[in-house]
């Protein structure tokens, strides 16, 4: 599966991405810093799912996901959102599936004993 990383950071990777490369999916891209830069490049990319952690800075992962929901080309890809708070949570939960980082460690694992992310959203 191709996957979009988004994950508000400073540096040049995040355990986020590290953990996404260990497994058996691509990343096709990231984004650390713009949410303007992270909605272009996900049309530009055509990932199968976006991944958001938004523990650091829910209202921007939030806008974005909006803005990638509004766009046809996008509206459809599955977004997973990140280690948000409670409150966090269900502001986002009309656009997306809410999960810890280790149930989403436990999904990248189990896609390879041929369990599929996108059937988790059904």
């Amino acid at each position: 599966m191709k996957l979009f990383v988004i994950d508000w950071s400073k540096d040049n990777t995040t355990p986020l991405i590290e953990m996404c490369k260990a497994s058996s999916h691509q990343i096709v891209g990231t984004e650390l810093r713009d949410g303007n830069t992270a909605y272009k490049n996900t049309a530009l990319t055509n990932p199968d799912a976006i991944v958001i952690n938004y523990s650091v800075k829910p209202s921007h992962g939030r806008a974005t996901a909006q803005q990638i929901r509004k766009r046809k080309s996008t509206s459809a890809i599955p977004v997973y959102f990140l280690n948000g708070d409670e409150d966090d949570n269900e502001k986002v939960e009309h656009l997306g599936v809410c999960l810890s980082e280790e149930e989403f460690k436990d999904l990248l694992d189990t896609n390879r004993s041929g369990f599929s992310l996108e059937s988790y959203l059904l």
